[in-house]
């Protein structure tokens, strides 16, 4: 486009009032789009990473509540888990590291194979809490067992753990 040309748009952009808010709405509509997409996939992600999140607590807590309640005297038991973080993947790296102008340059990238990239280990979410009630919580000695067995099954700290009696 010569110059002109773009004298000649611009000139008329300044004096045509319908173009100016034509271009207007056109230019809110395609932030409004983009600001919709970026939602909808954070959001995407999220809510899998929240789910996968939920899904390995729900299940630590089933199996904690299933085997307390096998303890002598425990009774029936009821567990709920709070946790630090979500899952975190660690995956398989590749540095290269380029002499430039500056210095050294180092760049890490995902190694692929297949197209998928190569995941080393996944992190399961650390417990933070636990909170235990059961039935036989009124002895010390089944409360010391459940504490105990607690301890041992989650790798935690007894002052990481709340045991109650269940009414």
């Amino acid at each position: 486009m010569s110059d002109s040309k773009k004298i000649g748009f611009l000139e008329k952009i300044k004096n045509d009032r319908k173009l100016q808010r034509i271009l207007i709405v056109l230019f809110a509509i395609i932030i409004v789009v983009i600001y919709l997409i970026n939602v909808f996939y954070e959001d995407k992600n999220s809510s899998s990473e929240s789910v996968e999140k939920e899904t390995y607590v729900l299940q630590l807590e089933n199996k904690l509540s299933e085997a307390l309640s096998k303890v002598e005297g425990a009774g029936e038991v009821s567990v709920v888990i709070t946790v630090e973080s979500g899952m975190e993947t660690v995956l398989a790296m590749k540095t290269t590291t380029t002499e430039t102008v500056n210095g050294k340059e180092t760049v890490e990238t995902p190694i692929l194979v297949n197209g998928k990239t190569v995941v080393l280990k996944e992190n399961f979410p650390k417990v933070k809490g636990v909170l235990i009630v059961a039935e036989g919580a009124n002895s010390i000695s089944v409360l010391k067992r459940i504490q105990q067995a607690t301890v041992s099954l989650l790798d935690i700290k007894v002052n990481q753990i709340e045991i109650l009696t269940m009414k």
